[in-house]
């Protein structure tokens, strides 16, 4: 085995010059790599069938390439190579996004297939091995000071009881998680803070371990749209950071504004990332009347999802969820997400 997230070469067969460059420069910003370009049918084959390896190869194509053939094609098709036809789609980022996404599952590790005594291949060397990836937690959410960096200490002291934790911050505009451990009183030591509010911190470091659960603060997210189409470092930190998570917990804080920024989000969401195990969350929530008209409206906006309506505290900072404090709504609520959240799931192709 590579490693438990799978690498994709991508082969793109486009006789149309600019559909071919836009649709090479629209992966590339997604950190997909390139390898090949075939100008017709035959390069095509050629390139296909002398490729070795592990590493599972996507094959982007159009009818228009010179001497195409679907049957021959349809041949080069393995549990390694899977093609990707992009008759028929307009060419717009958002719209090539979502038909790509859609004919991807995300992710796969192959073993290599020995061929036993007889010669043939061996079933069981074929057959994708079930692989369980790093923990990798990502809270993100809209503008406004929804919680996320207190929502993510405590999940992440919660959790340090039983496991190694690691908490990167990686909210670029306000990093505030440091300033927050500083302050806290029963800080858990198993629970380790990781400064990546550096240009050269986020390139260097990996954040997924197979030792540790991680926890990443990505500070508030931009309209995916332009997430996906932003070739700026930024927008490629995030993109990397959502392709190693495991589980998304997405906070918004108790008022309209931000619910209307969340419905825009759960629009978005399902077309323009892979699938991700998310989890919703109403944070700092009161007992007015306009707060439980706003609870009301997130939960039925959540519903069939993962949710959770966290209340206001005021010392949620310095006095962290720790399973010492299960009597606690608010550590329960924590405890809850936590479960789910390392419930990584084993990817089968």
């Amino acid at each position: 085995m590579r490693s438990e997230i799978p690498q994709l070469e991508v082969v793109t067969a486009i006789s149309d010059a600019d559909c071919e460059d836009f649709v090479s420069q629209l992966l590339f910003s997604q950190g997909w790599s390139i390898i090949y370009r075939a100008i017709d049918m035959a390069s095509l084959e050629i390139f296909l069938s002398s490729r070795g390896g592990s590493i599972r190869t996507v094959v982007i194509f159009k009818s228009d390439l010179p001497d195409f053939n679907a049957d021959s094609l349809a041949a080069l098709e393995s549990f390694k190579v899977t093609q990707i036809s992009l008759d028929g789609i307009e060419t717009n980022s958002h719209k090539l996004m979502t038909h790509i996404r859609s004919q991807l599952r995300l992710p796969l590790i192959f073993q290599s297939p020995e061929p036993n005594t007889l010669g043939r291949l061996d079933s069981s060397a074929t057959r994708a091995i079930p692989v369980k990836q790093p923990c990798v937690i990502t809270l993100t959410g809209t503008v406004g000071s929804p919680g996320r960096s207190s929502v993510a200490l405590n999940l992440g002291n919660y959790l340090a009881a039983s496991s190694q934790v690691q908490i990167f911050d990686a909210d670029t505009r306000a990093p505030s998680l440091e300033y927050l451990t500083g302050r806290a009183l029963n800080i858990n030591q198993s629970l380790k803070f990781v400064d990546l509010s550096s240009s050269e911190a986020r390139s260097e470091k990996k954040i997924s371990d197979n030792s540790k659960i991680s926890i990443v603060d990505l500070g508030s997210l931009t309209p995916l749209d332009e997430v996906v189409n932003d070739r700026r470092w930024q927008a490629g930190f995030i993109n990397r950071t959502l392709e190693e998570t495991t589980t998304l917990i997405y906070l918004c804080k108790s008022n309209g504004l931000s619910l209307i920024r969340l419905e825009k989000f759960m629009g978005q969401f399902p077309v323009l990332l892979r699938k991700i195990p998310i989890i919703y969350i109403l944070n700092q929530s009161g007992n007015t009347r306009e707060d439980r008209a706003l609870s009301t409206r997130f939960s039925k906006m959540s519903t069939g999802e993962k949710s959770f309506i966290l209340p206001r505290r005021e010392d949620i900072n310095s006095n962290l969820a720790s399973p010492a404090k299960r009597e606690n709504s608010f550590s329960k609520a924590i405890a809850e997400i936590g479960r789910l959240a390392q419930e990584v799931q084993e990817f089968q192709p």
